[in-house]
């Protein structure tokens, strides 16, 4: 989902909502499998690929470890700093998102296959949660924690979230957007053909009217 965030790069601020469109795809896919000799020993494309997928998330692992640990430390020390927790929670967020990209090929070949990016959205949101507990209010922050919320399986908290973001800020595009992927994810079609027109009514050039545009066809 499109989020501003305040503390992310301009690639992770768009990146989100292909993320969550690409999902839904998923979820719906229907997986195509080859066949290959039973006497062939020569790995499979497929295998090949998973092969590859696993040692990109290791990598992913390796790269984002060494941060998180290093706040953890900072956050032992000073447990109810604000920039340090939103900070810890984005660096689970950006992990999350990057083990889902790389496996997204996987996932929509086998929709029903455990999501390898889960348990880093669940390690995002108490640091969500904390952050927010300080400070209320800002939309940035509690549409990232909805995103967690939502991508770790918590769709009801992640719409009751996005909701308070609405009210809060009505012209707020990213959690118009995202509410009509929530609502469809779990089959409110009326509430999520609103949000993707509040979307489209808010934004009707932005960055995600397309594929607002596509899902309205399908509701």
């Amino acid at each position: 989902m499109a989020i501003n965030k305040s503390h992310t790069t301009p690639f992770v601020k768009g990146a989100i909502i292909t993320i969550a469109f690409l999902f839904i795809l998923a979820m719906v896919a229907t997986a195509f499998t080859g066949l290959s000799g039973s006497n062939s020993g020569t790995p499979t494309a497929s295998q090949t690929a998973s092969q590859s997928t696993t040692a990109t998330v290791a990598a992913l692992a390796q790269a984002a470890q060494p941060a998180i640990q290093a706040r953890e430390a900072s956050l032992t020390a000073d447990p109810k700093n604000y920039a340090l927790l939103v900070q810890q929670g984005q660096a689970y967020f950006d992990w999350a998102q990057s083990v889902l990209q790389a496996t997204q090929a996987q996932l929509q070949a086998n929709p029903g296959a455990p999501r390898q990016d889960t348990p880093y959205w669940k390690l995002a949101i108490p640091y969500y949660r904390r952050a927010l507990s300080i400070k209320t209010g800002d939309p940035n922050v509690m549409t990232d924690y909805s995103t967690a919320l939502f991508y770790s399986g918590d769709t009801t908290t992640a719409i009751s979230v996005g909701v308070a973001v609405e009210s809060q800020v009505p012209t707020f595009t990213p959690v118009a957007f995202n509410l009509g992927i929530y609502y469809e994810s779990t089959g409110q079609n009326a509430k999520a053909k609103a949000a993707f027109q509040d979307y489209l009514r808010l934004a009707p050039n932005g960055p995600n009217a397309a594929a607002a545009k596509q899902e309205l066809t399908k509701l």
